[in-house]
């Protein structure tokens, strides 16, 4: 298995990185990292959106998934079932997002064992013979040291693109209720988990919180063409219901405890709603004919 590793993905990374030190101005290594993350990005762009796909449908699933999981509480295999039929009516994979993550997580390690051991002069011995021998290294990148770590800039903005990147998921409206807690957990990840990224970056060389920084700028592009494609925000909002689509009023709808109500009140009603929504105030309203 390390041999396979060494082989098939540190070696051929190693020696592009190598490549990119000999050709680039400066003999840069934080450039050719620059570099390769940005390749392998593009060479993960189809996979990488259509996990994002798969995981916006997820979170629009999350309702029924829900419904699901109340109505089989104490069946966990009937439940299994039914969120898998879900899934296959939908054709969503719920691990469709995994495959990414884990070829970034694997990249991040080759480059972590490159810049421990391999940015050096005497250990060009996994250099494949036509790739061109760098005369110079250099280790450093306006001031900074790639192979230690850097304490502030880097794990800094590090820790801001991730908040930024967290913050472009979208999220389905039912996940606004306070009342769900894994909506509570995913509100509380998307401001923690950039303090873990800046305590993690400050601890590892910097060659890879400039591989984070770039991944992260990379993901905030990728997730704005996903939002747009799907008509939501920079954000991620869900778009909201236009005012016209609203569902009509009826007195019915809108009738007092007692059965009755004035028919002024209900002719104001499109006219707070307008004002309403010009304040950026989210409404709910109960369809015509339906009942609490």
């Amino acid at each position: 298995m390390a041999n396979f590793f060494t082989q098939i993905l540190y070696v051929p990374i190693y020696n592009l990185l190598m490549a990119l030190v000999a050709i680039l101005p400066g003999h840069q290594v934080a450039w050719a990292i620059i570099v390769v993350t940005v390749v392998i990005r593009l060479a993960l762009l189809p996979s990488s959106i259509k996990a994002s796909k798969s995981q916006l449908e997820m979170q629009k699933l999350q309702p029924e998934l829900n419904a699901l999981r109340a109505k089989y509480k104490g069946d966990q295999k009937k439940q299994f079932e039914e969120m898998m039929k879900l899934y296959k009516t939908h054709k969503v994979s719920p691990f469709g997002s995994c495959l990414p993550l884990i070829i970034q997580l694997v990249v991040l390690v080759i480059f972590y064992r490159v810049i421990m051991i391999g940015f050096n002069l005497d250990r060009l011995d996994l250099l494949y013979s036509f790739v061109p021998k760098p005369n110079e290294i250099n280790l450093h990148f306006f001031g900074i040291d790639v192979s230690r770590p850097d304490l502030w800039v880097l794990p800094i903005l590090a820790g801001i693109f991730q908040f930024l990147q967290a913050k472009m998921i979208p999220q389905p409206p039912m996940q606004k209720s306070t009342n769900d807690p894994m909506a509570m957990m995913n509100k509380q990840m998307i401001y923690f988990f950039p303090f873990i990224t800046v305590f993690i970056a400050r601890s590892l060389p910097a060659g890879l919180a400039i591989y984070w920084v770039m991944t992260s700028i990379f993901m905030i592009f990728q997730q704005w063409y996903i939002n747009s494609r799907f008509g939501l925000g920079f954000f991620g909002q869900f778009p909201a219901v236009p005012l016209e689509k609203l569902p009509e009023y009826t007195l019915e709808d809108e009738a007092n405890e007692d059965g009755t109500e004035k028919a002024s009140e209900r002719k104001k009603l499109p006219e707070n709603l307008k004002k309403e929504k010009a304040k950026g105030v989210e409404l709910t309203v109960r369809k015509k004919g339906s009942r609490k």
